[in-house]
């Protein structure tokens, strides 16, 4: 009778040695895909935003300051778009979402513009009407 108990115990330490193992190498895995999803979306992210900064300032160099600023407006609408807080944030992101809003809100005010993506205007206004956020 020993030696069977000795035998379960011994198969079912190697199950639960071999599902840590797992366990390990599965969380190692997939933490290194993770990473390297979010980590290559946001290096795309830069780089798009490098490329776009680039040609605001060949159209500042070139005294073409109306295409400059439109393409500024643009990023600004497109940034303002995507401010959408999550349940998970904290509160000092929250303080700079809100920070942001507020002076976006402010400077449009004070430099109004038609996009010509008016879906894009309906979108800001709606972002500028909430409340700030909690």
């Amino acid at each position: 009778m020993t030696s069977r108990k000795k035998a379960l115990a011994g198969l079912g330490l190697a199950f639960l040695v071999g599902g840590v193992i797992g366990l390990a190498i599965g969380g190692y895995v997939g933490m290194r895909l993770m990473v390297s999803f979010f980590g290559n979306n946001w290096l795309h992210e830069q780089a798009a935003d490098v490329q776009t900064r680039i040609v605001i300032l060949k159209h500042l160099r070139a005294a073409e300051r109306n295409q400059a600023i439109e393409l500024l407006e643009a990023q600004l609408d497109d940034d303002l778009i995507s401010i959408e807080p999550d349940k998970y944030i904290n509160d000092q992101t929250i303080s700079d979402i809100n920070n942001a809003i507020h002076e976006a809100r402010e400077y449009r005010s004070n430099h109004p513009r038609a996009s010509n993506r008016p879906h894009v205007d309906t979108m800001v206004k709606n972002v500028f009407s909430q409340e700030p956020y909690k």
